[in-house]
């Protein structure tokens, strides 16, 4: 399975490390301004290498990420009380593109069915 990660903090690399000895290829890891993106896969030492050296995951502008090739979106990002942003908005992308969605907490549903 593809996977684009939306979020590179604790949980979000985690998943990251953790993919690959599951089966799984991350093909994006996207942070608060950038995305890695590749279609055959990321090197996801090097990518979470970089964003603790110079502070950003790619050079690639997170919309890629998010309208690239992969099977499920893991949304990973902080929830913003009352708007649900970013959140809700990466899940509501992926739906759209009729790709799966797996929430780290459930915050982007809960603020935006609660408005």
């Amino acid at each position: 399975m593809d996977l684009a990660i939306v979020g590179s903090g604790v949980v979000g690399r985690s998943v990251a490390d953790l993919a690959g000895e599951y089966g799984h290829r991350v093909t994006a890891m996207v942070d608060s301004s950038t995305a890695a993106v590749d279609p055959e896969g990321l090197d996801v030492e090097a990518v979470v290498e970089r964003k603790t050296s110079e502070g950003t995951v790619g050079d690639s502008d997170p919309e890629a990420a998010l309208s690239g090739p992969y099977d499920t979106l893991i949304e990973a990002t902080p929830t913003t009380l009352g708007d649900a942003q970013p959140g809700f908005g990466h899940v509501e992308a992926a739906l759209t593109r009729d790709r799966n969605v797996v929430l780290a907490n459930k915050g982007p549903v809960a603020s935006a069915t609660a408005t």
